[in-house]
């Protein structure tokens, strides 16, 4: 029989390796000489989206958007964190030799990049606009969060918090499965790691924040306190650069579980209006590829509406079809106010999820709901 692995707070810690404390640790000394500037954290934004930002609502968002799929449970408290979390860590305790088993060839081709971009030879684009863009993005974001609440060493506890919440997500995907996984190897060692270099320097956070324009508009996350189930909880990004031959008009893209390629209307200097299509992954298909596990997406159409000030979302609306009706609509806190009190909404119907209704506060990382199917 083969021995139990232990799990500890030491193990997950020292995980993806001494690199990460040494680089977040300079990135906080670098931070602390220099003026404070702010490119991801708006702390004038005390309405929107902006309003929710927090290590708790960060963890939550990004360690349980897998649950946002159709096929995954939503109910938190049942899940098998032991069996799946020793599952992540056998695969984190030996990249190297696991990468052999599958592979070079294929997990460089499968996970780093090819020149085949299909849904099932792409993963490498979500790899780099997830977990080394986006979760970099949120690194600094968290970072600053925490500077502007005078938290000691806000880059050292934003990377612990961002990398904490990428093994979580990583357990979530597990759901049972319990052999190699070079997937999360890449994720973890490869790409976290380029994002958190790269949102540590002045160069990253000046070309993502400027050059290339990239944030976050991350859904209202609501646990039904009757059954248990957590809803809307998801990360989503949105890329949106304005050029001064468009006039008012901006390009946009949105992307995470959902896809949409848009464009932007500003109506005035504070407050746009933005439309786009695209793709929405509704599913996730577990394969095999040579004997070892492969996830294949299952995509369905989609279709957004989004209201945003001064850069935090106000509101917005997804529609999903034909093959998953769905709509989702997100008001957040600053639209509604009730007697001089404003809280965020919810509201999804759904073919798997039926009815979900839910009421969020800025000073709460996880509101409470109502869902009935």
């Amino acid at each position: 029989m083969e021995k139990r692995t232990n799990i500890t707070c030491k193990s997950l810690i020292s995980i993806p390796s001494s690199l990460l404390i040494l680089l977040l640790i300079q990135a906080g000394f670098a931070q602390d000489a220099q003026e404070k500037k702010y490119y991801f954290f708006h702390p004038e934004n005390t309405f929107g989206s902006e309003s929710q930002v927090g290590p708790i609502s960060v963890f939550i968002n990004g360690g349980y958007d897998m649950m946002r799929n159709g096929g995954h449970p939503k109910n938190p408290f049942t899940w098998d964190y032991d069996g799946d979390g020793t599952h992540v860590w056998r695969n984190m305790r030996d990249p190297i030799g696991n990468i052999r088993k599958f592979g070079w060839d294929e997990f460089v081709h499968q996970e780093i990049f090819n020149f085949t971009v299909g849904v099932k030879n792409a993963e490498f684009l979500p790899n780099i606009g997830g977990h080394t863009v986006g979760n970099g993005m949120h690194f600094a974001k968290l970072a600053e969060y925490l500077e502007y609440h005078n938290v000691p060493l806000p880059y050292l506890w934003s990377g612990l918090t961002t990398t904490a919440y990428q093994i979580l997500n990583e357990v979530i995907e597990a759901e049972g499965y319990r052999g190699i996984n070079v997937d999360l190897v890449a994720d973890l060692y490869i790409f976290n790691l380029s994002g958190i270099a790269i949102f540590s320097t002045e160069w990253g956070k000046t070309f993502f924040s400027e050059t290339l324009p990239v944030n976050e508009w991350s859904p209202q996350p609501i646990l039904d306190p009757y059954n248990g189930l957590l809803q809307n909880a998801g990360q989503q990004y949105y890329v949106r650069k304005n050029f001064s031959f468009l006039g008012n008009w901006s390009p946009f893209f949105y992307y995470g579980v959902y896809t949409i390629f848009g464009t932007s209307y500003a109506y005035d200097p504070q407050n746009n209006l933005t439309f786009g299509v695209g793709r929405v992954v509704n599913k996730l298909r577990e394969g095999r590829l040579r004997g070892f596990r492969k996830i294949d997406p299952q995509l369905d159409g989609t279709a957004g509406f989004f209201w945003d000030k001064n850069t935090s979302l106000m509101a917005s609306v997804l529609f999903t079809g034909p093959g998953l009706y769905n709509m989702q609509l997100n008001i957040y806190p600053g639209v509604i106010s009730i007697f001089d009190y404003s809280p965020g909404f919810y509201l999804a119907v759904g073919e798997w999820d039926g009815i979900v209704l839910g009421v969020t506060f800025s000073e709460l990382p996880l509101g409470l709901g109502y869902s009935h199917k």
